[in-house]
């Protein structure tokens, strides 16, 4: 998927390592652009679930200062968030919001503190009459599918042990859960079969390597099948069921770079490879169907591409439209049940997350939600642009730069370098009101997607694993490097920002290359690989070792890649975030790295928040954060 490098761009790279570039001319001044209070009051619009017949809509909203579920009658103009009705007031986050497919019902989950042991609820169409239907706030509950018919509910939950997810049906309404599939390791319920009487699920073994299972729900209930019995790494992923309730659509990479479409029998296990009925140098990365329509979201250079599909014959999908939405990333599609639309959400880098309607089959697009911008102007945000970067062995690293507008002659601005989580994600051009925010006041923002990233195939995703972890730190030196060589940027004003893993790649960063960084920030990351492993929840713990390798038989290579052994090299001053009930990555690993630079006098300012998790989703909190994040970065990097 990578192009070739110019000329131009190599003889940059070529006399980056030569020379280092003058001292700027022309002073750097901070921008004006819009308030990061402007930028984070900025309201969205995500994770449609549209009624049957798609007249209304229920999607998850941040207006009230966390994720709050809402729902609106769709109209033929975007309806304001005026006239949106919410439709829980509670204080902690909600998670998803889903209609049944016969309308009876709204299907809700939330969690306490950001601990993500959701927790599962039902209520009308209205928010009324809300119901606990998982009453252990103990255990994590992962909601899967709902019935054709809108009877049954499937999910998973580590009930019976902490970290292993089971799966349960219950009906709908009033009824006891029952226990359908048991076995250690981490399961997902994805979709009824037509007929209500199957279920597929998914058991993922890492983020790369996962199985299909087709269980019976009749009492006494027949053996499981597991659907695609293989050797090594394969992926998949979204299986559904075709009409006929005797096939399965599947996106994997089997025997492939890229996650394309393949048919399964429901009936019995694969001999060999699947058979792929669509296929591309691109990800298919989400999928949804209603009657005869598919809806597949393709992953371009880091946008996200819709298509249509008649797929009638599931043998043969035949592409009927590509919907005209505006360039940016979808995150969710639905269908209404009839078939008559689908519904997705869209965030572009300049314009925050919005719902959008979808006819079926022509594939006619309208907006569907018109969310409070708090009065930013979108023409004073920033569009990157897509670069190239030729690593130290010679690969090629994608890289999102942002550019302040109205940088004099001359002038060269300070750099956030932005590291994505995961690591198996990818940066896309995304609403971020941080990065747009840092743009606007005159930091140019890089946004690379290291080895190990997903979006370019499987081969690069594999490049940092275990042993190879720290060749993605060298290509963020890379990044760096190739910054120091353009003429907007202060070479000794460069530093690296990121959260979760991309945390990890900022600490790393500096002590793999301390000259090259003059500040940093971590939020919520891995200080430590071993305490991480030992500490993270248990449900975790094996899909994280497959990434980064196990305590038994790799011990000696997390202990050489986790930055808390080389905290001395650290010279850079360094921001730390992390909520207090991170369950991912442990409070922990921020408390250790704080103390270790602390004992060295090293400069370092910490900010826990003890009603958050695994990131900051509280407005209050978020303003506070980034605040104090810019003042910081203003200090040092503005001098």
């Amino acid at each position: 998927m990578s192009r070739p490098l110019t000329l131009c761009l190599a003889l940059v790279a070529l006399s980056a390592c030569a020379a280092r570039p003058a001292r700027p001319t022309v002073r750097w001044q901070p921008r004006s652009g819009p308030t990061l209070d402007q930028l984070l009051n900025v309201h969205r619009a995500w994770a449609p679930s549209p009624s049957p017949d798609g007249r209304a809509v229920a999607f998850l909203s941040d207006t009230a200062g966390l994720p709050q579920a809402h729902s609106l009658t769709v109209g033929t103009v975007p309806v304001p968030e005026s006239s949106w009705r919410r439709l829980v007031t509670a204080s902690e986050r909600v998670q998803f919001v889903s209609y049944a497919p016969d309308g009876r019902f709204l299907f809700m989950g939330r969690d306490t503190g950001g601990n993500e042991n959701t927790q599962l609820f039902r209520s009308l169409p209205d928010g009324a009459s809300m119901v606990s239907l998982t009453p252990e706030p103990q255990v994590r509950n992962n909601f899967g599918a709902l019935s054709e018919d809108g009877r049954q509910v499937a999910f998973t939950a580590n009930s019976r042990s902490a970290g292993d997810f089971d799966v349960y049906v219950r009906p709908a309404d009033d009824g006891a859960a029952r226990r359908v599939f048991e076995a250690a390791g981490h399961h997902e319920a994805i979709d009824f079969s037509p007929d209500g009487q199957r279920l597929l699920i998914t058991e993922e073994r890492s983020n790369f390597d996962q199985d299909v299972f087709v269980v019976g729900l009749a009492t006494p209930a027949p053996a499981p099948i597991r659907l695609t019995p293989h050797q090594g790494d394969v992926r998949y992923q979204h299986p559904i069921f075709t009409r006929d309730g005797h096939r399965v659509l599947v996106l994997s990479d089997h025997g492939r770079e890229a996650m394309n479409l393949a048919l399964l029998s429901a009936d019995t296990p694969l001999a060999g490879a699947p058979q792929f009925v669509l296929t591309d140098d691109h990800d298919i990365e989400n999928i949804a169907h209603a009657r005869d329509t598919l809806a597949l979201v393709f992953n371009v250079d880091g946008y996200s591409q819709l298509r249509l599909y008649d797929a009638s014959d599931p043998a043969h999908p035949r592409e009927i439209a590509r919907p005209a939405l505006p360039p940016g990333v979808i995150s969710s599609v639905a269908f209404a049940h009839d078939g008559s639309a689908l519904f997705v959400d869209l965030s572009r880098a300049t314009a925050p997350d919005e719902i959008y309607r979808v006819e079926s089959p022509s594939g006619a697009v309208s907006v569907v939600t018109a969310a409070d911008h708090a009065g930013l102007d979108a023409n004073a945000l920033v569009e990157p642009t897509l670069e190239r970067v030729r690593s130290f062995d010679g690969l090629e690293v994608p890289v999102f730069l942002y550019t302040p507008r109205g940088l004099r002659p001359g002038e060269r601005a300070p750099v956030v370098v932005w590291v994505h989580g995961g690591p198996e994600a990818q940066f896309t051009p995304y609403f971020n009101a941080v990065i747009q925010f840092m743009v606007g006041h005159g930091y140019v923002v890089a946004a690379p997607n290291v080895r190990g990233s997903t979006g370019y195939g499987k081969r690069y995703s594999h490049l940092d694993d275990v042993e190879r972890r720290e060749d993605s730190v060298r290509d963020l030196a890379e990044v760096n490097r190739w910054l120091r060589a353009r003429p907007e940027v202060h070479p000794d004003r460069i530093a690296v920002l990121g959260g979760s893993y991309g945390g990890y790649m900022v600490l790393a960063a500096l002590t793999l290359n301390p000259e090259l960084w003059a500040a940093g920030c971590d939020i919520v990351g891995i200080a430590n690989f071993r305490t991480f492993l030992e500490r993270t929840a248990s449900y975790r713990r094996a899909l994280r070792e497959a990434e980064y390798g196990s305590l038994a038989r790799d011990g000696a290579v997390l202990d050489r890649v986790s930055p808390i052994h080389r905290v001395d090299r650290i010279r850079a001053p360094l921001f730390v975030i992390h909520g207090a009930n991170d369950p991912r990555v442990p409070v922990g690993e921020a408390e250790q790295i704080v103390a270790a630079l602390r004992a060295r006098n090293q400069r370092v300012e910490y900010l826990r928040f003890e009603n958050e998790g695994h990131g900051i989703f509280r407005r209050e909190n978020r303003v506070s954060a980034y605040g104090a994040l810019a003042r910081f970065f203003d200090d040092v990097l503005g001098r």
